[in-house]
């Protein structure tokens, strides 16, 4: 299953099948993570997921927008669950990575931003 949500979405609710699940982040390539973190907390046992980092920062394309894959979950439990963002403010976004292009770039807005779950 695929969700597109805001990092502004903290508490919305997605079903999830086991498996490993990847996050991109959507908007840019210059990711700059800050304190930013997500977690998914299950509806009928309250077991808390954290996310991990992604060994592999791949760069792609996602719905017309550029992503960046951030995180990683491992979900070994079906069910309904919450996701929770953490300090989404921090998360600053660029459109490209490239560090002289950078310089002379503002990142996108913060309400813009959005994580892709795959």
């Amino acid at each position: 299953m695929e969700h597109i949500i805001s990092i502004h979405n903290s508490g919305q609710e997605i079903s999830l099948e086991i498996g490993k699940y990847k996050i991109d982040v959507l908007g840019g390539w210059g990711v700059e993570l800050g304190q930013f973190s997500i977690s998914f907390r299950n509806n009928h046992s309250g077991r808390i997921i954290n996310c991990k980092r992604s060994f592999w920062p791949v760069q792609s394309f996602a719905f017309n927008k550029r992503a960046k894959r951030v995180f990683i979950a491992n979900i070994v439990e079906q069910g309904t669950y919450k996701v929770e963002f953490k300090n989404s403010r921090t998360l600053k976004v660029k459109k490209t990575n490239l560090f002289v292009a950078g310089l002379f770039q503002e990142p996108i807005p913060n309400e813009e931003i959005s994580v892709y779950i795959y």
